[in-house]
C-alpha cells in the first residue's frame, strides 16, 4: 500500500498555491499513490461556507488532473474550521464536501472528522485539533476513540491530526501544548498502544523527532517517531526553540510525504519538489 500526505498548502490562487502544488503532483504522479491524507491547512478557508467550498473544489480540481478519481482523507486544519465559529457550520461543510468516502468508524457527533480507516497492514486514525471552541485540544471524546481505535494488535498503527503534540518552533506554545494536561493523555495512549507514527503539520517546514522516556520525567516509555510535514505551499520556515528529541531540525523546503507500507515494514519518505529524498526512515513491526 502506497499513499502520500499533503498539508499546508494554502495561498492566493483561490486558496491554494497552485504553482507549489502542481510541482508536487508532478512528482506524486509517478509514485502511484492509492489515496492522498490532506492534513489540514489545504486551503486558505473563508468566513463564508460558500468560498470554502469553492476553494476545496480548487484543490480537488488540481488532484484529479494528476491523480483522476484518487480518495482524498481529510484531516481538519485551522484554516479549514478555524476557531471563527462557537458552533460546527465549518465542520460540516469541510465534511459535506469530503462525504464521498467510506469509513470504517467515526465518533458520533463529531461530522466525520473523527474517524479510523483500515487497509490490509495499515490503520489510519484521524483526529480533530480544531474542534470549535476547543482549538489545539483533544478532548475527552476523542481520546476515549483513539483509545479503542488505537487498541489492535495486528496492524501498523498511523495517527493524523494538525497541531503537532510537540511543535519545535513557530508555534511552539501554541499548539496541543497549549493545553499539556490533555497533550499528555493524548500521548500516554500513544505510548501505551505503541503507534507507530504521528503524523502533524502545521509548522511550515518538514521535522522529525523521537518522543521517548526522556519526555516528561519518563513517563513514556516507547520511542514513536512525531512528522512534522508542513511544506505544501506556505511561506516557509526553519528556525526552531526545542530541539529535544530532534532527529531531522525543521527544513525550509516545500515537499510532500510518501508513505509505502509491506507486510513486513513501514517505509516513510520526505520528497522535495524535484523527488529529492529528504529524510527517510523504516518502522519495522
Amino acid at each position: 500500500m502506497r499513499f502520500i500526505i499533503i498539508s499546508d498548502c494554502k495561498g492566493k490562487n483561490n486558496g491554494i498555491n497552485k504553482e507549489i502544488l502542481t510541482k508536487i503532483f508532478k512528482q506524486t504522479v509517478k509514485l502511484q499513490p492509492q489515496f492522498i491524507v490532506a492534513l489540514g491547512d489545504t486551503v486558505a478557508g473563508h468566513p463564508d461556507e460558500d468560498v470554502l467550498i469553492f476553494q476545496l473544489k480548487h484543490l480537488k480540481k488540481l488532484i484529479y488532473k494528476y491523480h483522476p478519481d484518487i480518495t482524498v482523507y481529510p484531516v481538519a486544519g485551522n484554516h479549514e474550521i478555524g476557531s471563527r465559529s462557537n458552533d460546527d457550520r465549518y465542520e460540516k461543510a469541510f465534511s459535506s464536501f469530503y462525504g464521498d468516502f467510506a469509513l470504517d468508524s467515526s465518533l458520533q457527533g463529531y461530522n466525520n472528522l473523527v474517524y479510523f480507516k483500515d487497509f490490509e497492514h495499515v490503520r489510519l486514525i484521524i483526529l480533530n485539533t480544531f474542534r470549535f471552541r476547543s482549538a489545539h485540544k483533544i478532548d475527552e471524546a476523542q481520546l476515549n476513540f483513539l483509545e479503542a481505535a488505537a487498541s489492535i494488535e495486528k496492524k501498523y498503527k498511523l495517527l493524523f491530526f494538525h497541531s503537532p503534540a510537540f511543535p519545535t518552533g513557530a508555534h511552539y506554545g501554541n499548539c496541543l501544548d497549549l493545553h499539556p494536561d490533555y497533550r499528555n493523555l493524548l500521548w500516554s495512549i500513544v505510548d501505551k498502544h505503541k503507534i507507530h507514527v504521528v503524523f502533524s503539520a502545521h509548522e511550515h517546514n518538514y521535522t522529525r523527532r523521537l518522543i521517548d522516556n526522556s519526555f516528561l520525567d519518563g513517563n513514556f516509555k516507547n520511542p514513536i517517531y512525531q512528522v512534522i510535514t508542513g511544506g505544501g505551499g506556505e511561506k516557509l520556515r526553519d528556525k526552531y526553540i526545542s530541539s529535544q528529541g530532534v532527529i531531522i531540525p525543521p527544513i525550509a523546503r516545500h515537499h510532500f510525504v510518501l508513505v509505502d507500507a509491506e507486510g513486513d515494514g513501514l517505509n516513510v519518505y520526505a520528497m522535495d519538489l524535484k523527488g529529492t529524498v529528504m529524510d527517510e526512515f523504516v518502522i519495522k513491526k
